[in-house]
């Protein structure tokens, strides 16, 4: 995510060593002198109205680092959407923040961000040359999300110094810039001097094609949420060049680490965990992960666990047995978070003793030893027959049978007004687990009422959100049709 500094930071780097390549994708490549250029003259024939916020749709080709960097020059914050959004998601956004005020590729409203706590007299306007990114949608409609530009520099800086970043660094880009994990692999490497490198989309689901390009381009840092990252790992592909390797945006299953600690053999296996409003918070080595840990917080970040209603999948809010633990939603504060939402409440953020946190609707357990394991949503608690279900609880089961390479769970509603539940479960291969056998484990394992109803089995990878999350909605509206195996 731009902000005026990391402008400032591509264009010396373009002062020192212009022909110093930026950014490269499949069939081209700019320079950082090309790429200052490129965003200036974007800047002058394109600029929006005064306050306007500009729609930028994310590429694999540069177009859309340039058009954020060219709303930088302009002093004014720019919104990053999926490059597929379609003309209902775009007319939504007109809804959400007003009449067009400019043209594309801007588009410009007249919205502004939510109200921010009052800068220092150093420090820039937060809304001047902002950032703005959706949520993945994941668990409703998107948000909005106005990005603290200095949060961002000071995500940056954090980023440059934890993952020893230098022009001599080159990322490879698995995931849409519209997505808040481009803040590391995109314009921390930038503000670096670094290359970053579009993967092309079609290699995104070629783990050997991926593994070619890390090695013709010598990327030296590779992030990606899990469902990319298990591709390399089965690829059965070495790359030397990799110094640090990054899980983001769901737990890295631990079955496959061996396969990437394999693939990547000098690098510093790492999960960060963080939402897209308080970006990164917590990192772990992957190689000593436990299931579900959170791992150590960053720098600058605190966090605490607020008790929930019990009967949330069971036990939320209630003290585990002996002592062991307690269990609730995790509350966070960190250096890097957002301003807050364009388009919907800003009750998840409050202040308590001057520390401004945010309800992250995760749930956690605390073990004896103080490490935050992650066990659920509070969104993905329903309720099916009267009885509260987590959602979470039943993916987990799943996912650890064997045969099992992921599962997604959903709750549908039923001609009675009630919901069932149905998972849709892919496996190695065919007939590596059965129907039966898996709701069998699910009936060991859970109240009977969240044994799924349906189970479909399926060896075709999940699709995906926007921002290369599974769409567990779209998983099972596409096998609902189909008869269980």
């Amino acid at each position: 995510m731009a902000t005026p500094r990391i402008w400032e930071s591509v264009r010396e780097h373009a002062r020192r060593s212009p022909h110093a390549e930026a950014l490269r994708w499949t069939g081209g490549a700019l320079t950082y002198g090309e790429l200052v250029a490129s965003a200036r003259e974007v800047a002058r024939e394109a600029a929006p109205g005064p306050g306007g916020v500009g729609i930028v749709r994310a590429d694999r080709a540069g177009a859309a680092v340039i058009a954020v960097l060219a709303a930088q020059e302009a002093g004014l914050p720019a919104l990053v959407i999926p490059q597929e959004a379609g003309a209902g998601y775009v007319e939504a956004l007109h809804r959400d923040l007003g009449p067009n005020t400019g043209q594309d590729p801007y588009r410009g409203f007249r919205r502004r961000p939510p109200e921010a706590p009052a800068p220092s007299a150093s420090e820039a306007s937060p809304e001047r040359g902002g950032l703005w990114t959706t949520t993945s949608g994941s668990t409703g409609a998107p948000k909005i999300v106005a990005h603290d530009p200095h949060g961002i520099d000071r995500f940056t800086d954090w980023a440059r110094t934890r993952f020893s970043l230098t022009p001599d660094d080159a990322s490879l880009s698995l995931s849409p810039v519209n997505f808040d994990i481009a803040t590391l692999d995109v314009w921390a490497v930038l503000r670096a001097g670094g290359r970053v490198v579009f993967a092309a989309r079609q290699d995104l689901t070629d783990g050997r094609a991926l593994a070619a390009a890390i090695d013709s381009h010598r990327v030296t840092l590779v992030q990606g949420v899990p469902v990319v990252l298990t591709l390399l790992a089965g690829a059965a592909a070495t790359s030397r060049w990799p110094r640090t390797v990054v899980s983001t945006g769901d737990f890295f299953p631990p079955d496959a680490v061996p396969g990437l600690a394999a693939a990547f053999p000098r690098a510093e296996l790492l999960s960060v965990y963080g939402s897209t409003e308080t970006n990164d918070s917590f990192v772990l080595d992957l190689r000593t992960a436990a299931p579900g840990e959170l791992g150590t917080p960053i720098e600058g970040v605190s966090h605490r666990v607020e008790p929930v209603a019990s009967g949330a999948a069971g036990s939320f809010g209630a003290a585990a047995p002996d002592g062991a633990g307690r269990t609730g939603e995790l509350v966070v504060s960190t250096p890097f978070q957002a301003l807050g939402y364009a388009n919907a409440p800003n009750d998840a953020w409050r202040t308590t003793g001057g520390t401004r946190e945010f309800r992250t609707g995760d749930l956690v357990t605390v073990d004896p030893d103080g490490t935050l394991r992650l066990i659920g949503r509070a969104d993905r608690q329903v309720k099916v027959r009267g009885v509260r279900v987590s959602l979470d609880d039943v993916e987990a089961v799943l996912r650890r049978q064997d045969g099992v390479v992921d599962a997604v769970v959903a709750a549908v509603p039923t001609a009675a007004n009630d919901r069932e539940v149905v998972a849709a479960v892919r496996l190695r291969a065919v007939g590596a687990s059965s129907n039966l056998a898996l709701r069998a484990a699910a009936a060991r394992a859970l109240h009977r009422t969240a044994v799924p109803s349906r189970i479909l089995l399926t060896t075709d990878p999940f699709p995906v959100t926007g921002t290369g999350k599974t769409d567990r909605e779209g998983t099972i509206a596409r096998h609902i049709e189909r008869r269980p195996a």
